[in-house]
């Protein structure tokens, strides 16, 4: 019988491994000084209506301490600026910049062309079946790490 969660592993890790040197690959072509997490936070922020860092770290599920940090080297390299929650005062939207919607534009056309070049000579049937799956698998595993 053959044992195919060894292979999810190994396919999976081996995805977003490859997803993450190829973003690197294209922000160090640019010379865009951020890695892959920092795209994924500008991304985040700039399709979310009144993004928070505390939405930030619920999404990417990174504690609050790190992604305290990340926000405040995007802040620091003014690609992102706060301002105050009108509804919380404890609390901050995060929005970009104009040149933090630049490297986002930038980066989001890149991984645009990456993932489509990923899916050649898979279906949209394929895909949609595969991100079914993946789903469940996603679901599967919050529900075992909630247990702990």
């Amino acid at each position: 019988m053959q044992h195919y969660e060894s292979e999810l592993q190994t396919l999976l890790i081996n995805t977003i491994g490859g997803l993450k040197a190829s973003m690197k690959n294209i922000m160090k072509e640019k010379g865009l000084p951020l890695s892959p997490l920092y795209f994924m936070i500008l991304k985040h922020i700039h399709e979310t209506e009144n993004c928070t860092a505390n939405y930030l770290a619920d999404i990417t599920e990174r504690d609050k301490g790190q992604v305290t940090r990340l926000v405040q080297e995007v802040v620091n390299q003014e690609l992102v600026i706060k301002t105050q929650n009108p509804h919380d005062k404890r609390s901050q939207f995060l929005l970009l910049t104009e040149k933090g919607l630049g490297f986002y534009q930038q980066l989001a056309k890149a991984d645009k062309a990456v993932l489509k070049e990923m899916r050649a000579d898979v279906s949209d049937e394929e895909l949609k079946k595969f991100l079914e799956i993946g789903a469940k698998m996603l679901t599967n595993l919050h529900a075992i790490n909630d247990k702990v």
